[in-house]
């Protein structure tokens, strides 16, 4: 039995902070590191192939680079979209079917990503004198994960 679930049951009263700090003795972390440009990323997994994500809490979805879609053995589902993001004007975009992924050393749950042209990421972390991203770990991989961001340490908390 998890130390928070005995004291809940003990009726000890809890405050939020209490609940976090023993929450967070017992999670899993992932490393991240910071790229020239202070940009937040992790090692991944996807289908067995390694990948480097950066962590952006704007991006409302997860992505990959379209051009790595047969690298990383990602199959479509569905028909393609106009996705508007950061850049300028609306993009063709498609969602793949859910897929493995690990982070570190942890299977998460099976995920989808949207297919999309990071060449113009890509090319701005390049000028910049950063390594090129092969996708984007967005807001609907963080939520469903209720993923903490402990920027201090540069750790994903699960």
């Amino acid at each position: 039995m998890t130390k928070i679930v005995k004291l809940i049951k003990e009726n000890t009263y809890l405050n939020k902070y209490d609940v976090f700090l023993t929450t967070m003795k017992h999670a899993s972390f992932i490393s991240l590191k910071i790229s020239k440009t202070k940009h937040l990323l992790c090692r991944a997994r996807i289908n067995g192939h390694s990948a480097v994500l950066l962590v952006d809490t704007g991006a409302s979805n997860s992505c990959i680079h379209s051009e790595l879609q047969e690298a990383f053995q990602l199959k479509i589902k569905g028909d393609p979209f106009d996705a508007v993001g950061a850049s300028e004007g609306k993009m063709k975009a498609t969602m793949t079917q859910k897929c493995e992924l690990h982070l570190g050393r942890h299977k998460l749950a099976k995920h989808a990503f949207v297919l999309l042209d990071l060449s113009h990421v890509n090319q701005t972390l390049d000028s910049q004198g950063a390594k090129p991203i092969d996708g984007i770990l967005g807001a609907d991989f963080l939520i469903k994960n209720k993923i903490v961001i402990d920027y201090r340490k540069r750790k994903l908390i699960l």
